[in-house]
């Protein structure tokens, strides 16, 4: 009976249908029981963007760092389909930013793929390791650098980001601004080198 009652949660999850979701979980739908991928009603409120559903998930005992087979959280889910608002509040019930899916990628190196600022900042203001890195060894500035996001590159760039950093291609984060014609990036990169070379020095 539960599990039917599981499946219909996720089914109502899916559908943006709240009214159901509360009675589901009030027949006794595990709030944390995860379909055949190990996604879990959370993840799928989180990759949907469904704000309200995701809280009251929450209020009644959701997992918020649950992984499912990929190593795969709701935060990196909300990160990955530019969810901001399910974003802020699963930061705000404690969620880790730092948590890795199976391939390395972490919140942040999706959000400077995706292009939205806003995500990144608010994954940096949250404690978000600015030089972890996806399964190729890129950074977050250097996924940014890729997508040519500028604003996420000088964001990136400006709260200390490690440019020295090699990829799995043996490339930094100057190798790919300047294999994209990113001008002022790359001026920006070389400076930012010099004067860290300076402080050190």
């Amino acid at each position: 009976m539960e599990k039917r009652f599981s499946n219909e949660l996720i089914t109502a999850i899916e559908k943006g249908d709240l009214e159901n979701v509360v009675q589901f979980i009030g027949k006794g739908a595990d709030v944390n029981d995860a379909d055949h991928n190990g996604n879990t009603p959370l993840m799928y409120a989180s990759m949907r963007g469904f704000t309200d559903t995701a809280r009251f998930l929450l209020d009644n005992g959701a997992d918020v760092n649950a992984r499912n087979r990929q190593g795969v959280t709701p935060l990196i889910y909300a990160c990955r389909n530019n969810q901001v608002g399910v974003l802020r509040l699963l930061v705000s019930r404690g969620a880790d930013v730092n948590v890795p899916d199976r391939d390395g990628g972490t919140a942040l190196t999706f959000a400077g793929k995706s292009g939205h600022l806003e995500i990144v900042r608010l994954l940096v203001e949250h404690g978000a390791d600015l030089n972890s890195r996806d399964q190729e060894g890129d950074t977050a500035v250097m996924c940014a650098i890729n997508g040519k996001f500028a604003g996420i590159i000088n964001f990136l760039i400006s709260r200390g980001a490690d440019l020295t950093v090699m990829n799995k291609h043996n490339k930094t984060a100057l190798d790919l601004a300047s294999e994209k014609g990113l001008l002022r990036i790359v001026n920006d990169i070389k400076f930012r080198l010099l004067e860290r070379q300076k402080q050190v020095s």
